[in-house]
């Protein structure tokens, strides 16, 4: 597998939102949602081109590539830190974060529960074979590839994308809980 080295410069895309919040509530913003990152090593196309012989690299539960959805948390978990920061500065505006981490990482662990297919939990709807459904040289609207009879019961679309109903509940939970914080819909009446 590819090193890890090389992607943790892209924890300066945490600062580099904080900043540019900043300068947004400086304008006069009141409300502003802003979204975390997703497990990274979720993904079927990082756990196509990051595959490992070493099952250890694998988080037994979800299946995803432990190192990556490390990074994910770090990088979120400095956002979330700074969003803290910016609300006590500016407490007139209501500032949420929107985590697509824990929503999908749920949709993993217990997939039936939120409709989803538990034999396709990892495996994308629109795609052309490998252990993911996902190939880089047949990818989703490519000759080869195809699209599932049911994209209602997947969590991802075609390996970046996730499916419609995946979206939804996000949304949903970022709306009411439990994935805003705080959810979008109290952080309007408030």
């Amino acid at each position: 597998g590819k090193r890890l080295v090389h992607h943790w410069d892209k924890l300066d895309l945490s600062i580099g939102v904080a900043l540019h919040l900043q300068a947004v509530l400086k304008e006069g913003a009141r409300y502003v949602v802003v979204p975390g990152q997703l497990p990274t090593g979720c993904i079927p196309i990082v756990l196509t081109l990051y595959a490992s012989p070493n099952k250890r690299h694998y988080d037994r539960r979800t299946g995803c590539l432990r190192k990556y959805n490390a990074l994910a948390r770090y990088h979120n978990g400095v956002l979330f830190e700074a969003l803290y920061r910016l609300r006590i500065k500016y407490p007139a505006a209501k500032i949420v974060y929107a985590d697509y981490y824990a929503p999908l990482i749920d949709f993993l662990k217990k997939p039936k529960k939120f409709g989803f297919s538990a034999s396709s939990k990892l495996r994308v709807c629109c795609g052309a074979g490998g252990p993911y459904n996902y190939n880089m040289t047949a990818a989703c609207g490519f000759p080869g590839a195809t699209a599932c009879a049911n994209p209602a019961a997947h969590v991802n679309w075609d390996g970046i994308h996730l499916t419609e109903p995946a979206y939804e509940r996000i949304a949903a939970g970022w709306l009411w809980g439990p994935y805003g914080h705080p959810p979008i819909l109290k952080a309007m009446r408030q």
